[in-house]
């Protein structure tokens, strides 16, 4: 069975960097301490502390995973600034990262080895020990975003946060598709745990029960309703 670690940038890593600490980022680490194997999930800010970390626990980082291509999860330019993330995580231990074909240009940018890089689709899984990953592709707040299913639990990046969800109004969102999204999320199981991207809600985590319950994003179940939901 695979464990999933939740990691908030400028607390447990990157804590020298005020800007990691107001973005408020969650990394994963998701573990098969048995076969002393991990993956590493959106791993912006701070690579080398993340690689310590799973060091730490005496685990081999096997591969790295995008949620999708945005600078605060993966690296790169953010607000004019330099991130570091997966360029610098793949020149520290050379291993392959994993992203929606839709994400592997914003990758390949930011100076990812092309060599590295797995595009995958929805429904494609990934094996780490004796369990697996599967992605499901959420597209919405960008057109390659991934969900990470992990047994019971779903990594979320910026798709779904603790009562909110990812934004819609920046360039290569779509809010039609993110409707079509919310829908698809709402289908899973209602015990089905809720890891997201950033610390923005009320709690580090949330399950789908909970979220189908309290988030507004997830309330209009027509087109209309959230067409209005978007303009209100």
């Amino acid at each position: 069975m695979l464990a999933i670690q939740q990691l908030l940038s400028g607390v447990d890593f990157a804590r020298d960097n005020s800007a990691a600490r107001q973005m408020a980022n969650f990394a994963y680490l998701v573990a098969d301490a048995g076969a002393g194997q991990c993956v590493l999930v959106d791993p912006a800010w701070e690579p080398e502390g993340l690689l310590a970390i799973a060091a730490s626990r005496q685990l081999r980082v096997i591969a790295a995973v995008a949620t999708h291509g945005h600078g605060d999860h993966v690296g790169g330019k953010l607000y004019g600034e330099k991130v570091l993330g997966m360029a610098e995580l793949t020149a520290l231990a050379r291993v392959p990262v994993y992203c929606h074909r839709l994400e592997a240009n914003k990758l390949l940018s930011q100076g990812i080895p092309k060599g590295d890089l797995r595009a995958v689709e929805d429904g494609d899984e990934l094996a780490v020990g004796s369990g697996k990953i599967r992605f499901l592709h959420t597209p919405g707040h960008s057109p390659g975003s991934l969900c990470l299913q992990v047994g019971d639990a779903l990594i979320t990046g910026d798709t779904l946060f603790v009562r909110e969800c990812g934004r819609i109004d920046l360039p290569g969102s779509e809010p039609e598709l993110m409707f079509a999204t919310m829908r698809k999320l709402a289908a899973l199981p209602e015990k089905m745990l809720v890891y997201p991207g950033h610390d923005y809600g009320p709690t580090r985590t949330s399950t789908i029960g909970e979220e189908c319950r309290t988030n507004p994003c997830l309330q209009p179940k027509t087109m209309e309703e959230w067409r209005l939901f978007c303009t209100t």
